[in-house]
């Protein structure tokens, strides 16, 4: 039976809704288990669902039409009654000739279907897709496994209670529980490691040992460069593309150097931002901007470059060493928590960091409703204070904006005055 995700339920709630869900992610990341527990989590009974992989050649002509007669006596073919309410699953739905018209002729001419759809690169979406689904699509991304979910697939259910009891209390009541979560700091911390090295594909997180591992994560990359890349990018340097991920990984977490990434990388300004253009929208690597209020003041726009799952990040530098041997782990908690902000962001919230001319800066600014909170990631065990978070809020506090301050770090779990302190496991 597959292992539930956290997003199960938002999609399941926009079934009632009359439009096409689109589940976006890379390959590996459970697009296609998720289609199936949103179906098993759904009203609709089995025999009024319909599941079509278009990795088959086959289903893949049986589609490609333009014309609602034929669509219609092709659904009936497939037990598909359009007129009622049934629910059809297309898998790859971008390996399609012409998917932008099947959908859009679904939707228009078949109300009583419900659509999901599922596809491994945006770069296809956006060369396949027109204007013409505007306002017919919700679009989910799916990313690889958050820690919550690490822990399901591991087993762990009485750590992923402890996480969400922490998340649920507030202020004295969190300081109450640190008896609690200190009993649990070794497995956490243990757990924490493993995530952080091999990341949070789910495939990579069931197998078990090192090796195994790492030979998932190679299949994942490769099947990546392969099918996302060398024939839907159009990469004609591909030595260069894989250069750049390399330049990427070990830079991690830094500002992006333009300058300094050409003559690593050795191609032009134009190519190298075209691939990290592509690396973007096949959800490999992902951009925080800087924070800037006065331009004057503040430091250049150029922004820094997380991964969306350290595991593949690792790959590329061939790093799979304990935390306690590593140079970079630093760098690992700040995608971590990159990645936990990420997922949490919506319209109405904006991830920065900060930087200013005479080198103020904090990891993470999130703005929501012009509050801010504001964060600093430190790899050991820290309590004190941090003077760059001080100024922020001194600079930005004001009666009708507040700055929270939260200093995310190994171990310590505490306040002092105006700054909290957590433990990344707790995030």
């Amino acid at each position: 039976m597959p292992l539930p995700r956290t997003i199960t339920e938002k999609i399941v709630s926009c079934l009632s809704n009359h439009e096409i869900i689109f589940l976006l992610g890379t390959r590996q990341t459970g697009k296609t288990t998720l289609t199936r527990l949103v179906a098993e989590a759904s009203s609709f009974k089995s025999p009024e669902i319909f599941f079509f992989d278009f990795e088959d050649k086959e289903i893949r002509a049986l589609f490609d039409t333009g014309s609602v007669s034929a669509l219609r006596q092709i659904l009936k073919l497939e037990g598909v009654n359009p007129e009622i309410s049934n629910l059809l699953i297309f898998d790859e739905i971008q390996l399609l000739s012409d998917p932008a018209n099947l959908l859009k002729l679904l939707h228009d001419h078949f109300p009583a279907l419900k659509i999901i759809a599922t596809g491994s690169s945006s770069l296809r979406i956006k060369h396949k897709f027109s204007d013409s689904l505007a306002g017919r699509k919700r679009i989910f991304l799916i990313q690889p496994l958050s820690f919550d979910e690490f822990l399901l697939f591991k087993g762990e259910e009485r750590l992923l209670n402890a996480r969400k009891l922490f998340r649920q209390s507030s202020g004295l009541e969190r300081l109450d529980l640190s008896d609690l979560i200190q009993g649990y700091q070794d497995a956490f911390l243990r757990l924490l490691e493993e995530y952080l090295i091999y990341g949070g594909y789910p495939e990579v997180v069931l197998v078990e040992g090192k090796i195994a591992k790492i030979e998932k994560l190679d299949s994942i990359a490769t099947s990546y460069i392969q099918k996302d890349i060398r024939e839907v990018g159009n990469i004609a340097n591909l030595e260069a593309y894989n250069n750049l991920l390399k330049y990427l990984a070990v830079n991690l977490g830094a500002q992006f150097n333009l300058t300094s990434a050409q003559a690593t990388v050795g191609i032009s300004a134009s190519t190298l931002k075209k691939y990290l253009e592509l690396l973007c929208e096949t959800f490999i690597v992902a951009e925080l901007p800087p924070f800037f209020t006065n331009k004057n003041k503040e430091i250049s726009k150029s922004k820094k470059i997380f991964f969306h799952d350290t595991g593949i990040r690792n790959l590329q530098i061939r790093n799979f060493s304990a935390v306690d041997l590593r140079t970079d782990i630093g760098s690992l908690y700040e995608n971590f928590v990159f990645n936990v902000f990420d997922r949490e962001r919506d319209l109405s919230i904006t991830n920065y960091f900060y930087r200013t001319q005479v080198q103020t800066e904090i990891d993470f600014v999130v703005e929501r409703e012009a509050n801010f909170k504001v964060f600093e990631v430190k790899a050991g065990h820290f309590s004190r204070p941090v003077k760059a978070m001080r100024e922020f809020a001194k600079k930005y506090c004001s009666p009708i904006k507040e700055v929270s301050q939260t200093v995310i770090n190994r171990s310590h779990l505490g306040q002092s005055g105006e700054v909290s302190f957590l433990p990344l496991y707790l995030l």
